[in-house]
């Protein structure tokens, strides 16, 4: 490790530092108005009632009713409640699903057509297979099959709004919106019916800074995604050029795979982390397992992410590279 040397987080899709406003806006639950909204007592009542503000206000941006917005413990547990809570579901998974969505899966029976499903799992960014399964609902005179968005990594940079992806189900993370950790949503369309197991006492300081951080998601959104876009764009471009053997695709504005033959992704992985780039290969939790020999690291950029960061970063992968395959 370069002693003195700044270490640079290039893991943003795994995990994002909380915002000043967002713990700002927690603060006073932790100790000061510390009160169970299931008490009756003056002050349980007040937080009840402001955990319905922060309700409605998640609500009013993704455009359903605020009874639409079911409290998770993050992205994985919405997951499981969207796919688990159809009752008799068929089930469609696409390929790039999340770990947490096949897992929930795995003894439901699986659809081999959208056409022959229950409900569909997809994390695309755009509505073009919503409009592909309402055309569907309407052709068979149907209210299935119901299409199931995970907006956790998408959110932070697109409208996820649930007419805008025209959708049914959609999941939420606040650890991926700048948010605190151990707080989602699964937002469900009026009239979807869900069979889902007994909610508890909602972490009120974790819903608030939840409401902040999709609030300033949606202010910043547009700017961010411009100005990631472009530094994965000097990325990719610096990549190709000093290393032209690497594989490089892109996900997202901010996300950027990269593989080179010949050298397995947990080694990258490790040798950047020595040099003081902290970056993944695979889905965050699934970083506990091997990942197969052809899995690309992943690069994802976010709010501190700079043009000089990119540059010594491309400077160190590709040292390593080198190194390697001579």
């Amino acid at each position: 490790k370069l002693r003195g040397a700044r270490r640079i987080f290039m893991d943003y899709a795994s995990a994002t530092p909380v915002l000043p406003e967002v713990r700002r806006a927690m603060k006073k639950y932790w100790s000061r108005d510390f009160y169970n909204p299931s008490a009756i007592y003056e002050e349980g009542v007040k937080v009840k009632k402001e955990i319905d503000g922060y309700r409605a206000k998640i609500a009013r941006i993704l455009g359903v009713a605020k009874e639409g917005v079911i409290f998770t413990s993050g992205g994985t547990e919405a997951n499981t409640w969207a796919m688990r809570g159809i009752k008799n579901a068929k089930v469609y998974i696409e390929e790039e699903s999340h770990p947490s969505v096949i897992e929930a899966v795995k003894d439901l029976p699986k659809s081999s057509s959208l056409e022959d499903s229950t409900i569909i799992s997809s994390a695309v960014a755009d509505n073009k297979l919503g409009r592909r399964v309402r055309e569907l609902r309407k052709k068979n005179d149907s209210q299935y099959p119901l299409l199931h968005i995970d907006a956790s990594q998408t959110a932070q940079y697109f409208n996820v709004g649930l007419e805008v992806l025209a959708c049914d189900l959609l999941t939420l993370d606040a650890a991926k919106l700048y948010g605190p950790k151990g707080v989602g949503a699964l937002i469900v369309k009026k009239g979807v019916k869900l069979n889902l197991p007994p909610i508890g006492t909602p972490p009120v300081p974790l819903i608030a800074g939840f409401a902040k951080a999709l609030e300033i998601a949606v202010r910043d959104r547009e700017l961010e995604r411009k100005r990631l876009d472009l530094l994965s764009i000097e990325f990719m471009k610096s990549i190709q050029e000093f290393l032209p053997q690497a594989l490089i695709s892109r996900s997202l504005p901010n996300i950027v795979h990269v593989s080179v033959p010949g050298i397995l992704p947990e080694f990258l992985v490790l040798a950047l982390d020595r040099a003081g780039i902290l970056v993944s290969a695979g889905p965050a939790c699934n970083s506990n397992k091997p990942e197969p020999p052809d899995t690309p690291v992943r690069f994802s950029f976010g709010r501190s992410t700079t043009s000089s960061d990119i540059r010594r970063a491309v400077k160190i992968f590709c040292q390593i590279c080198q190194s390697v395959v001579k």
